[in-house]
């Protein structure tokens, strides 16, 4: 995969996970203003996020982009510490933990079911 292709993975998912930061903010907002722009805000955002999928998946494989998402968790927390004063617990390291060795080992099979099927 191309550099340009891995940094635009990474933006993705550094921008996916600011959604639910203004969604968050929305949530402790007392006035319905800043609720609704916050919340379009949010929308915004996951349309950004769409079509900056889009272009990846145009030129790099779905099971090479994917394996970027498990770092969208990892920047969920790095926001929350930064943004709302939260603590990491272990149950979110584990969590962590657990989402990202799950994403690596579905890429690592569709990888492996793609090159048997090439084999063929």
């Amino acid at each position: 995969m191309k550099k340009k292709y891995i940094l635009l993975a990474l933006v993705i998912y550094i921008i996916f996970p600011l959604s639910g930061v203004l969604m968050k903010y929305a949530a402790m907002n007392e006035n319905m203003l800043y609720k609704l722009l916050l919340f379009a805000g949010s929308i915004a955002v996951l349309g950004i996020f769409s079509v900056l999928w889009q272009i990846l998946l145009k030129n790099v494989d779905l099971v090479k982009a994917y394996i970027f998402k498990a770092t969208s968790i990892i920047w969920t927390v790095i926001y929350g510490i930064i943004l709302f004063n939260e603590k990491i617990t272990i149950q979110m390291i584990i969590g962590i933990a657990i989402v990202m060795f799950g994403t690596i080992v579905a890429t690592i099979g569709q990888n492996t079911e793609k090159v048997e099927q090439e084999n063929r």
